[in-house]
């Protein structure tokens, strides 16, 4: 494993453009939930009433109520060590971009800038009629909603759904277009906390491994997406992050700055 580890860091050494892929597992020890695991949202929440339109349609209340208390975890936890790497890591790549399943903050509140966000934010909502999206932090909202408080539009006074890309539904094209574009080009992919069940990752490591890229993997338990690794580390996105990022910039863990 020693030389694996060698050869990754001369691989992020020599690197121009480094392209980050992150899902559920990089917020985790933030404390926020993951979907699929045993204690996951997906367990307690059925994902055909809360992350379906048609489910939103039907129960428009409750699932603003569960969104509600997501975006009260969100505004609860701190983005971790592994958020505050990757938000490092911009400045010293070139060509970098960050792409996130999440929907919570903490990539921002650490400090990234270059990225994207392919399955919407969880402070926004958006108009049913015009489409317009909104900061659900820049009104006067309930922490708990009824029918008759329920967020509408400021210009139609159409109900407002959570700004989030549920099942069913497609990815938004210039976050997925940047994606894929970096993706085809870098020269080191990182993958963070996501095993890919869902959206099988997009395609994003086939693209990568296609044009030449290392493909490095960190997540405490495999998933469909480590049999494109050139490296696996079973290991806590905070955890392995911090001793990668030492590796490379001889900064130690106290060296990171606070969230």
């Amino acid at each position: 494993m020693t030389h694996k580890i060698d050869e990754l860091v001369d691989a992020f050494a020599n690197a121009r453009s480094v392209f980050v892929f992150t899902g559920a597992g990089a917020s985790k020890e933030s404390g926020l939930p993951t979907f699929r695991e045993i204690d996951g949202e997906w367990n307690q929440y059925d994902p055909m009433t809360y992350a379906t339109l048609d489910g939103f349609l039907s129960e428009p209340v409750r699932v603003w109520n569960m969104y509600r208390l997501r975006q009260r975890q969100i505004g609860d936890a701190q983005p971790n060590a592994a958020h505050i790497v990757i938000a490092q890591m911009e400045s010293r790549y070139p060509h970098f971009l960050l792409t996130t399943q999440n929907v919570d903050d903490l990539h921002e509140r650490a400090g990234s800038r270059k990225m994207v966000k392919i399955h919407g934010d969880c402070w926004g909502m958006r108009c049913m009629h015009c489409s317009e999206v909104f900061d659900t932090r820049e009104f006067s909202l309930p922490d708990e909603f009824t029918s008759e408080t329920l967020p509408r539009c400021p210009h139609c006074e159409v109900l407002c759904r959570p700004n989030i890309v549920w099942f069913g539904e497609f990815v938004p094209d210039e976050a997925m277009f940047a994606s894929i574009e970096r993706a085809s080009s870098c020269d080191v992919m990182l993958v963070v906390g996501t095993s890919g069940e869902v959206s099988g990752g997009y395609g994003f490591v086939e693209r990568a491994s296609m044009h030449g890229a290392t493909i490095v993997e960190i997540n405490p338990t495999e998933g469909i997406l480590t049999q494109h690794a050139h490296l696996w580390i079973p290991e806590p996105a905070g955890v392995a992050l911090p001793k990668l990022w030492q590796s490379l910039t001889g900064l130690g863990r106290n060296s990171l700055p606070p969230a």
